[in-house]
């Protein structure tokens, strides 16, 4: 399958093993919203179709071969934790800042919006500050079987 789905509280997304070093093992996937359907799709130059690669730990890399077709798995719930922070954070920030920038500062829009701009700037830092305890939080892993068609 080319796109992600819900299946008993997993998202996966099949794609083939592109690099193995150590326990890191790479996966390179094809993401297609609404593609995987139409029937133009081959003569589609649709920017929506993008190669992306996961980073997935794996403990016992040797059984897994560079080129070979695996599923990339996470929690729905991890999925929607990870929405939450990258969308939701943002747009609550710059309401919140909108909101006490007008109303009890009472400064002008152009000064409402770069400070809104700016706390969402010190917001991305902070997330990328705390990557690696994120990346602890958000664990995909991978399975035998995929389509080599990526």
């Amino acid at each position: 399958m080319q796109f992600w789905y819900k299946m008993k509280g997993y998202i996966e997304h099949s794609g083939v093993i592109e690099s193995i070093m150590g326990t890191h093992i790479r996966v390179q996937i094809v993401q297609a919203a609404a593609c995987s359907g139409c029937k133009a799709k081959s003569l589609c130059t649709s920017s929506e179709m993008k190669e992306k690669c996961i980073d997935v730990y794996d403990s016992n890399p040797e059984r897994w071969a560079v080129g070979e077709a695996v599923n990339v798995r996470g929690t729905l719930s991890m999925g929607k934790s990870a929405v939450r922070i990258a969308f939701g954070g943002p747009i609550l920030i710059i309401v919140f800042v909108l909101m006490v920038s007008k109303l009890s500062l009472h400064l002008s829009d152009g000064w409402s919006v770069l400070l809104a701009f700016g706390a969402v700037g010190i917001y991305s830092l902070v997330l990328y500050l705390l990557r690696d305890m994120l990346s602890k939080k958000f664990v995909m892993w991978i399975e035998k079987g995929g389509s080599s068609a990526v």
